[in-house]
């Protein structure tokens, strides 16, 4: 995200510092809204044309920032770059799906372990050093998801919705390994242009004739879900421009805090401790790994 927003300072000034904070928190409030909306929905549109709408407009923005940084379509590392588009796809397509089963709070909860495995994946794929900091993250957030998990019974909706969003944060960490590889090969904004072209027309697909004319009220909530969707990646874009890529992560991690009092406001969900205290170790793992992964020390290395 700090890549893209690089890019779009070529459009636009970076903000100031304080408004950074302020634009960073906003968008982590669109992402909790987008989901919020995406359940409200889910319970009578089927995923896919969920994904659909999300992938058409996040396209459709990023296909304006392209003509206007005037980037051609050309694509280098092609077979990392469809790993990278394949595993980001399926990863929202399982959140999405997910949220049909569990409460908000704890879909998003359980997609930010992405994290801490995309940093245990770096380390068999990528050949970066397994750490002590690593290491004690790493059994932090799975202590967290074993909470998560282990507070449903897998064999029931519930359970495997759990499952859902776990398979999401792995499906996620395959594609943050896949976009270091393909990263400096090719640029930010063809990158995600790629990704919601092809879960735009991945969804379409795969939807076959699984397919709803929503009423009004579903419509709106399906633009609503694509329009946030992209408004977030847009204010998350710009307030990383500003800020050090540490302090910015940090910062994002309130995406699950909007997400557990939007659940609590508008669907009466209430985590109980085992979700509690499960969230807290992932969002810890998860802080703990964005500071060190931009330390000095670490960058150096």
């Amino acid at each position: 995200m700090a890549e893209l927003g690089a890019e779009i300072s070529q459009l636009v000034p970076a903000p100031q510092r304080r408004h950074a904070v302020l634009l960073i928190a906003c968008g982590a409030l669109a992402f909790a809204a987008m989901g919020a909306m995406a359940k409200a929905a889910s319970s009578a549109i089927p995923t896919f044309e969920l994904v659909a709408a999300r992938s058409a407009v996040t396209w459709a923005v990023m296909e304006g920032i392209r003509r206007q940084l005037g980037v051609p379509l050309r694509f280098a590392k092609l077979p990392v770059l469809a790993v990278r588009t394949l595993a980001g796809f399926a990863a929202i397509a399982l959140y999405f799906h997910a949220l049909r089963y569990i409460p908000l709070g704890e879909a998003v909860l359980l997609n930010n372990a992405s994290p801490v495995l995309t940093s245990l994946a770096a380390v068999a794929v990528l050949g970066e050093r397994l750490t002590w900091t690593k290491g004690i993250a790493l059994l932090v957030a799975l202590a967290g998801l074993w909470l998560l998990l282990g507070a449903r019974d897998l064999s029931t909706v519930a359970g495997q919705g759990a499952m859902l969003g776990a398979a999401s944060a792995v499906s996620g960490a395959i594609a943050m390994v896949a976009l270091k590889k393909a990263g400096s090969h090719n640029r930010a904004v063809l990158i995600v242009w790629a990704l919601a072209a092809v879960s735009t027309l991945g969804s379409l697909l795969l939807a076959g004739g699984d397919w709803l004319v929503p009423s009004p009220r579903e419509g709106w909530l399906l633009v609503g879900t694509g329009v946030t969707a992209a408004v977030a990646q847009l204010l998350m874009t710009s307030g990383y421009r500003r800020l050090e890529a540490s302090e910015a992560s940090v910062y994002s991690f309130l995406t699950p805090l909007f997400s557990i009092l939007l659940g609590m406001a508008l669907f009466s969900e209430r985590p109980g401790w085992r979700a509690g205290v499960g969230g807290l170790l992932i969002l810890s793992a998860g802080i703990g790994t964005a500071l060190r992964a931009n330390s000095p020390a670490s960058t150096k290395a």
